[in-house]
């Protein structure tokens, strides 16, 4: 009786098996580190696979949508295949990625001529007020596209139910994702002071990585979970 009793104490249950530490999934800033640790040169690859892909402007889209693809898979613990992932992520999503991209620059471009409009004014309510809505917009149109991209790679969604989706994550993870919105210019602001020579090498690759791994935190908690549980329940009325 006290034999087995050491015996588990010592050796452990022979069927409860004490976990690894490589059986334990990563996340956070354990997995950013474990994929750039393991995927130092592959990052380096991809970031400059991104820079050629958006030379030509109409491209911009496709080419962050396979970019995101790219460190999505990375996230999910998948084999990644640099330029086949990426390819599948431009070609899959090039419609989609395009279309949002279009609207993001429309966006962009109306909250800046409304900014430089409102500024304009002297004084008065007008002036205060268009000036704090359109910085207002333009703050959470930021915020949205934390998710933007790897809503789109990773899931079946129309635009609007991805902007729907990225508005909702944005306002219920609200520090949070503020939080990756400066910790990505801060990263942007390092490369900049080293001559853009990171930014070009493996700066967006690290902003796209740290993006992705806690975008996957999240909709393994909001999505992934509620779809789990749907299967669940249709599964079990198909066995009744």
């Amino acid at each position: 009786m006290f034999g087995n009793f050491f015996n588990r104490m010592y050796y452990g249950d022979p069927h409860r098996p004490d976990l690894k530490a490589d059986d334990i999934p990563k996340k956070g800033i354990s997995l950013f580190f474990d994929i750039l640790k393991n995927n130092f040169w592959q990052l380096i690859s991809l970031n400059l696979l991104l820079i050629i892909s958006c030379i030509p402007i109409v491209t911009i889209g496709p080419a962050l949508a396979g970019f995101n693809n790219v460190l999505r898979n990375h996230t999910l613990n998948r084999n990644v295949w640099l330029w086949n992932d990426f390819k599948d992520g431009f070609i899959k999503n090039f419609k989609q990625s395009f279309v949002i991209t279009l609207i993001n620059g429309i966006a962009a471009i109306i909250l800046v001529n409304n900014y430089k409009i409102y500024s304009s004014y002297s004084t008065g309510f007008i002036k205060i007020a268009g000036t704090y809505i359109t910085i207002f917009i333009g703050f959470i149109l930021v915020l949205m596209n934390v998710y933007i991209y790897p809503l789109m790679v990773t899931y079946d969604l129309k635009i609007k139910h991805i902007y729907k989706n990225a508005l909702i994550f944005s306002i219920i993870k609200l520090p949070q994702t503020i939080g990756m919105v400066l910790l990505s210019l801060i990263l942007i602001a390092i490369c900049i002071l080293f001559a853009f020579i990171p930014l070009l090498l493996i700066g967006l690759s690290l902003v796209g990585l740290a993006i992705n791994v806690y975008d996957r935190g999240v909709f393994e908690k909001y999505i992934d979970s509620r779809v789990n549980e749907q299967n669940k329940e249709t599964d079990d009325k198909a066995d009744k």
